[in-house]
């Protein structure tokens, strides 16, 4: 097990393990956030009233997250930050 950087490749490869999320212990202002993949149920984690969220929603004190399937539509390979830990 290591850390590796951050891509497209890594994230489809977490992807096809079962992974639909990343976290990070990173605080927002962190631009080089150390990542470690997970599985939730999205719907249940993104409810508004879940206690799940509001365990991570400390104001001015975010902690990184990352959905796998958002950031290989939405965010270019060269804009992906940080290190996630891969077996």
């Amino acid at each position: 097990m290591q850390f590796v950087k951050l891509t497209h490749s890594v994230l489809r490869e977490l992807k096809l393990k079962g992974y639909n999320i990343l976290r990070s212990t990173s605080k927002l202002s962190n631009d080089d956030p150390t990542w470690m993949p997970d599985t939730v149920d999205l719907d249940a984690f993104f409810d508004l009233g879940s206690l799940e969220i509001e365990r991570i929603s400390i104001p001015m004190d975010e902690l990184h997250l990352l959905v796998i399937d958002d950031a290989l539509k939405n965010i270019r390979d060269e804009d992906l930050i940080g290190s996630v830990w891969v077996e």
